[in-house]
């Protein structure tokens, strides 16, 4: 019998689930049928026959949205493939066989796309490396990056979607505000970033991290540094500027107490790092034996370093002493005792200092070379310079040395360095020569 609408609205339950056919009138083109179960849901079908084996296929279930002339429709299209000798149920799952390929290519694309790191990634896992290899500006050179960089380049963009032109871009930028320095430096964070990408994906280390950077080439590399802005480092104070500054830093305005006795302790400890001065802890101090010793986690070559105070060096220390205030650091941080005092603060206090007094432009790291220049002038050799200021000698000896070799010599040398600062000593006052 030929289905009409109300024909299949009214088909009845029975004890037994059953089969009704549509009369098409055709053959060869197999049938729409409907099977209603002992609950009474009708559910469209259509019925053919592969060779004597009858095959069936489900259209869907009698509804709002699934009616006669839509399950006629498709048995109609099933029919339509039958006679071009394709088999519908084959053809049917061929194309859900496609349609899982699809979209399992889809999903690993989605996945693949979502383990491509950005640069943001890059640049947190960069210098969280630095971190753990102990570089202590790893906080400095992730900012540095962030501010520089995410101007111009989205934070999101992959990593190896940088182009070259985008590099440029950035440090042009730095370029024309006129820190050209500033612009060697951002790309050389750029530069380190980049080639840590490219080992990244290739470090067994790496291997549990869901995180591929994809990287081909660095994109910093064709852009060339600004050699005009690569001067070695010049700038030395005379002696009577640094006799000048020692009387006068303190006293100016806006100058803080801990930062005028950090320039005091750079000074009168021969050249001392800053940070080095800075992150140091009281636990570091030995009073009896009137020492500081700069621990490897401190030190920039990771080597302990002892260095003998005088009398300055040592009342400085007790001035920081009494404003303490318990923490465990040598120069606190104002806000937060339980960190040392930043060494941007130092160097903002020095512009400070250069800009209210007129005195000749100098940075921190000048007091180094300063205190190394002056005491060569005085006589103290190069060879015990370098051990004040814990250079790392390759000679075989001082490879495996004593921490406390030459520490009397180093005293001496520092004792005499003060008495030349204060105008109680003449030059040359003692040599010592290292064989």
């Amino acid at each position: 019998m030929k289905f009409t609408a109300s024909f299949v609205q009214g088909l009845k339950a029975k004890a037994k689930p059953y089969e009704v056919f549509d009369d098409s009138g055709e053959r060869g083109t197999g049938r729409l049928g409907v099977r209603v179960n002992v609950s009474g849901m009708k559910t469209f079908i259509f019925r053919y026959f592969r060779g004597k084996e009858r095959v069936y296929l489900q259209i869907g279930i009698l509804s709002n949205t699934l009616g006669l002339s839509e399950a006629r429709e498709q048995a109609r299209q099933f029919g339509a493939q039958l006679k071009k000798d394709i088999d519908p149920k084959q053809h049917l799952e061929k194309l859900q066989r496609l349609a899982a390929e699809q979209e399992a290519e889809a999903l690993r694309v989605q996945q693949e796309a979502a383990r491509q790191g950005s640069i943001r990634q890059l640049f947190h896992a960069y210098t969280a490396q630095m971190k753990k290899d102990g570089k202590r500006t790893y906080e400095a050179t992730l900012k540095s990056l962030e501010k520089e960089v995410y101007p111009f380049i989205p934070e999101d963009t992959k990593a190896k979607e940088v182009t070259v032109e985008q590099i440029i871009n950035v440090l042009a930028s730095i370029i024309e505000r006129g820190a050209e320095t500033q612009s060697n430096r951002v790309r050389s964070y750029l530069m380190a970033a980049f080639n840590y990408g490219m080992k990244h994906d290739h470090d067994p280390a790496h291997r549990a991290v869901n995180v591929q950077y994809g990287l081909k080439f660095n994109p910093v590399t064709p852009v060339p540094k600004q050699r005009s802005a690569e001067r070695v480092g010049e700038n030395w104070l005379t002696l009577s500027e640094v006799r000048l500054l020692l009387q006068t830093f303190a006293d100016t305005n806006g100058v803080g107490f801990d930062l005028a006795r950090l320039l005091e302790l750079c000074f009168y400890s021969g050249g001392q790092r800053p940070y080095e001065l800075a992150a140091s802890k009281w636990s570091a101090v030995n009073w009896e034996s009137a020492t500081l010793e700069i621990i490897p986690a401190v030190s920039k070559n990771k080597r302990h370093h002892i260095i003998p105070l005088n009398d300055k060096a040592l009342a400085t220390l007790r001035a920081m002493h009494e404003v303490a205030e318990g923490s465990e650091y040598i120069f606190p941080h104002r806000l937060d005792p339980q960190r040392h005092i930043r060494l941007d603060s130092f160097s903002q206090c020095i512009n400070r200092f250069v800009t209210k007094s007129g005195f000749r432009h100098f940075v921190p790291r000048d007091i180094r070379r300063t205190c190394k220049t002056l005491m060569g002038e005085m006589g103290i050799s190069k060879h015990l310079r370098d051990r004040i200021h814990n250079h790392a000698l390759q000679d075989v000896s001082s490879k495996h040395y004593d921490r406390y070799e030459y520490l009397e010599e180093k005293r001496v040398s520092l004792n005499n360095w003060v008495a030349w600062l204060e105008d109680k000593q003449e030059s040359n006052v003692r040599s010592f020569r290292v064989s």
